[in-house]
């Protein structure tokens, strides 16, 4: 299992903060175990996050909640809008495990008490809306609505190493209208830029991951920008144009993509995916075949985006060599999604991923 840690150290100057990303492996067996639990989010309910996702890559940094501040690790998704951590008044196992939020110790807390249920795949987590100050990455957020989870049933969040997530996508999914954590941030005048970007290292043993509030760092690509404008403010929905894999065109129409940092692999309908399975035929597990796969390609805003096998399969470390997994994998994401795919790390470590908020677009430049 890969999990991405976020350092303490960052930069802040004229409203944009960069914070380096690095990751940390488990074991091959829980790594493996991603494909067997996987529950991607039902893409039709307000705010569901998809555990399996979780078990295997994990962006998460800290934040502290109140004052004075009660530190937590989070993890950061695109794919989801509600920050929350588990309550001091949580009696679930995984609370035990993790920080819990005593609202009685801060005295910037207000009360809500809304009830807030998150579903998951195996079953609701379930707490009430609290306020407070959040500080992340140096910056003090006041009246911050957020989730205080009051119960994280399942083995999964007993296991997870973050306490919390923070979602960065939009309000539109989230659940009972709470604002995401960014766009306080934005609103508050902390950042001058209403958006933010994901760099991934190509090497999963590679320092140099970097999220970025408030902006892109332009080193960190090659400049060759293009923006896509959303389909709809919910997830970072875009429309897709033509998939050929080693030339040969997947039939369909309609096509479109989802942008996701909470997704490790490349995920989308059987319709689609089994057929560009067919010709890329089996990946070896212990990666001989790597460089005779064909590239798959995706076009995106009338861009081609160029995925060669290097990009698409995973290769994970196990002892001295690498264990091969094809990362593009089949899961029905719900009615009306047969057409839709999730460009997931795998993707993203290509092509540096900037989520434009204020503009309501997708940027995408080849990562350096």
């Amino acid at each position: 299992m890969k999990i991405f840690v976020l350092s303490l150290f960052f930069i802040a100057a004229l409203g944009v903060i960069e914070i380096p990303l690095s990751h940390i492996y488990k074991t091959e067996e829980e790594q493996y175990a991603y494909f067997k639990l996987i529950q991607l989010r039902r893409l039709f309910g307000a705010s569901n996050v998809p555990l399996s996702n979780y078990l295997d890559a994990q962006y998460y940094g800290p934040i502290s909640i109140g004052t004075p501040p009660q530190p937590f690790t989070v993890v950061f998704d695109s794919g989801s809008s509600v920050l929350w951590v588990p309550s001091s008044k949580c009696t679930s196992l995984a609370c035990y495990m993790h920080n819990t939020y005593n609202s009685a110790a801060s005295s910037t807390y207000v009360k809500n008490g809304t009830a807030l249920s998150l579903e998951y795949g195996k079953g609701a987590c379930t707490g009430f809306v609290s306020q407070d100050t959040l500080t992340w990455g140096g910056f003090t957020v006041k009246n911050v609505q957020f989730g205080e989870m009051t119960s994280l049933p399942g083995s999964t969040w007993v296991d997870s190493k973050p306490d919390g997530i923070l979602g960065m996508a939009w309000i539109s999914i989230s659940a009972d209208g709470l604002p995401p954590a960014f766009t306080y941030l934005y609103k508050q005048g902390l950042v001058t830029n209403n958006s933010f970007a994901f760099y991934l290292t190509k090497n999963a043993n590679q320092a140099g991951s970097t999220l970025t509030l408030g902006g892109y760092n332009s080193t960190l690509s090659k400049g060759d920008w293009n923006y896509i404008p959303l389909y709809k403010q919910e997830w970072w929905l875009i429309q897709m144009g033509a998939i050929t894999v080693g030339g040969k065109a997947i039939s369909g129409t309609g096509f479109k993509a989802i942008l996701d940092t909470g997704t490790s692999l490349l995920v989308g309908s059987s319709k689609i995916v089994n057929q560009i399975n067919a010709i890329i035929g089996t990946v070896a597990e212990d990666c001989s075949n790597i460089s005779k796969l064909p590239t798959v390609n995706i076009v995106l805003g009338g861009v081609t985006y160029a995925m060669p096998p290097s990009a698409y399969v995973w290769q994970i470390p196990n002892g001295n060599t690498y264990q091969c997994i094809n990362g593009w994998q089949a899961d029905d994401l719900g009615v009306g999604m047969e057409n839709t795919v999730i460009l997931g790390d795998l993707f993203i470590r290509t092509y540096y991923t900037y989520f434009d908020m204020g503009n309501s677009r997708i940027g995408l430049s080849t990562a350096v």
